[in-house]
């Protein structure tokens, strides 16, 4: 028994019966210029793709996109590759992979077809019209989509249903729009350390006067100890100096830097990921990773968190910008300043610091369980519609 036949008090008619082929096929002229288009998976709609001359393009002929038309990723459609054609792409050519359909207005409301195709449960029907794993999944054809079995209730029905969906997912795209997500705790998290820095810090230090450089190079078949674990870059968390994770020793291929609890490891490697984490254990890293021993003049919270600030990233990010895969030299990290906190202000800078990010973190975990919370709400309202609840 089908999804449909178990949960919709809709009937199942072929989604033929509301869509018939629209083919409009334009002959490739190899000195003409062609707008081309092509759709988003997930529901994210079409979109316009960088213009292409005829000689560019290997197919003899394109399908011409009209406004209102649906049109289909053969290739992505289970993946949610399929949308109407807004008026602004209106002529715009897609490739024959992309077939186009119009709607039977006698049979079925456009706006109620625009949110079946949004539908999650739509395009798990249409995974099962197509066949394989991967890069060898076959397309879904044209004929393939016209005979998949939907809700598809009378157009009064339609109507309604399309009705009531336009107006909550217009209030639901306005309240994700005006709400704070995980982004602004990230924000948060990075321009706050240097306003609780700030507080404490009677001017500034470089960094290589603060701390040392540590490089003690682990080989594969040396002696590891005390380290017993491996952090490496997809342990630590963007912006947030928390470790996520780590793995046993035991199978390390290539070389490894040793650190010690109390090391500040900092991620050089795509450094805009700001991954600055104070080690709570002996272990070893990625030479992706710089391993920085603190020498006394500030601890390692304060050393971290200076390295994790906004006024730090900022410069890393100038520094690095303009490289196809950013990395940053030691000897800039090493000439970098941060704040500078005098001996007898560390306990209290330390006190407010382990505050502050205690919470920035629940505003985080509560912000990222919002944004679950969100995404949820919009395949549960499709859920209602096609189902017949709403």
């Amino acid at each position: 028994m089908s999804w449909g036949e178990a949960l919709s008090k809709y009937p199942l008619r072929p989604l033929g019966c509301g869509l018939s082929p629209a083919l409009e096929q334009v002959d490739v002229e190899a000195d003409t210029q062609y707008r081309i288009a092509g759709v988003r998976g997930f529901g994210n709609g079409a979109f316009p793709r960088d213009a292409i001359s005829g000689n560019e393009t290997s197919y003899k002929t394109l399908n011409r996109l009209r406004a209102g038309n649906l049109v289909m990723s053969r290739l992505k459609a289970f993946e949610g590759a399929i949308a109407f054609v807004p008026e602004e792409l209106d002529g715009y050519c897609a490739s024959a992979e992309f077939p186009t359909f119009e709607v039977v207005k006698s049979e079925a409301e456009p706006r109620y077809l625009k949110h079946l195709c949004s539908w999650p449960t739509f395009w798990q029907m249409l995974q099962g019209e197509s066949k394989g794993i991967g890069a060898r999944r076959e397309r879904v054809s044209a004929q393939r989509l016209l005979s998949i079995e939907v809700p598809l209730p009378g157009l009064s029905e339609q109507r309604r249903v399309a009705d009531k969906l336009d107006i909550l997912m217009s209030k639901f795209d306005t309240t994700v729009a005006l709400s704070p997500g995980s982004e602004n705790s990230r924000r948060l998290a990075v321009a706050g350390l240097d306003q609780v820095l700030g507080r404490w810090a009677t001017g500034t230090v470089r960094v290589d006067d603060a701390c040392a450089l540590v490089s003690d190079t682990v080989h594969p078949g040396d002696d590891p100890s005390p380290a017993r674990e491996f952090v490496g870059l997809e342990h630590i968390a963007p912006h947030f100096g928390t470790r996520i994770g780590s793995r046993p020793l035991g199978d390390e291929k290539g070389r490894k830097f040793r650190f010690a609890s109390g090391d500040v490891l900092y991620g050089y490697l795509r450094p805009y990921l700001n991954k600055v984490w104070l080690a709570d254990r002996a272990g070893l890293c990625s030479v992706e990773q710089y391993v920085l021993r603190p020498n006394g003049i500030m601890p390692g919270e304060l050393l971290a968190a200076g390295l994790r600030s906004k006024s730090t990233l900022d410069k890393v990010l100038n520094a690095t910008h303009n490289l196809q895969l950013p990395r940053l030299r030691s000897g800039l990290l090493m000439a970098m300043e941060i704040p500078r906190i005098p001996r007898d202000r560390h306990k209290q800078a330390v006190a407010d610091l382990n505050a502050f990010m205690q919470k920035v973190r629940t505003l985080d975990d509560r912000q990222r369980h919002r944004d679950d919370l969100l995404t949820a709400v919009r395949p549960a309202l499709l859920n209602a519609a096609f189902s017949g609840q709403l």
